[in-house]
């Protein structure tokens, strides 16, 4: 009963978003931005699988932007990859890359993984997510219209590639199901206002100093 739930926030702030033009990715293709930290544990190996499979899966042309800096960028700046694989490296304009993208993304096998803030600036540029089911994910992805997005489930402590790979076909395929998720965006990510989060904070406090003053 002394526990009470505050979820992080981020300003929504203007950000330019990136062409797919520039990055060479055709303007129906179906798009998905990884944009973290390259570690092995967040999962750009197991997206790259995933995503070929997907292809195959749905017959859409289905690109993956790879953002962020680390061991898997440098291993895979030098590897001969899929024309539908993009690595970008760090990129600061991280709302532009999820705005280029139809859906967000993170393949996460972290077990740490908590509430990543990727997934508030992504709904910001209002695209769903799709990601592992770690940590805070599904709650942060969750509204009272339905989730602006979706959750796969573990393999113990890997990333269940085809399950994912079924989740992307699906995004990429299901017009209507893709749809729904995206209608869904602008209410989830308006949980996360620095407005409510203040409000609550303050709220808390008020409370506390109130049962302070009576000794409860």
């Amino acid at each position: 009963a002394r526990v009470v739930r505050i979820d992080n926030s981020l300003q929504d702030v203007p950000f330019e978003p990136v062409q797919r033009a520039d990055l060479g990715i055709p303007e129906d293709a179906f798009v998905l931005s990884l944009v973290s930290r390259a570690m092995e544990v967040k999962g750009w190996a197991e997206g790259i699988a995933a995503v070929a499979v997907a292809r195959e899966l749905s017959g859409r042309d289905i690109h993956l932007v790879l953002g962020g800096d680390g061991p898997e960028y440098e291993r895979l700046a030098v590897e001969s990859l899929p024309a539908h694989v993009h690595v970008q490296g760090f990129q600061a304009n991280v709302r532009g890359y999820f705005a280029l993208a139809d859906v967000g993304f993170l393949p996460s096998r972290f077990s740490g993984e908590s509430a990543p803030l990727v997934i508030i600036e992504c709904l910001q540029a209002g695209r769903p997510f799709l990601a592992t089911d770690l940590g805070e994910i599904a709650h942060m992805l969750a509204g009272d219209e339905g989730p602006a997005g979706a959750v796969v489930g573990m393999q113990g402590e890997a990333v269940d590639i085809a399950a994912m790979a079924t989740a992307i076909a699906r995004l990429a395929a299901d017009q209507a199901y893709y749809a729904s998720l995206v209608a869904r965006v602008p209410a989830v990510a308006g949980k996360f206002d620095p407005a409510i989060a203040a409000q609550k904070h303050d709220a808390v406090y008020r409370q506390a100093v109130s049962a302070a003053g009576t000794g409860r």
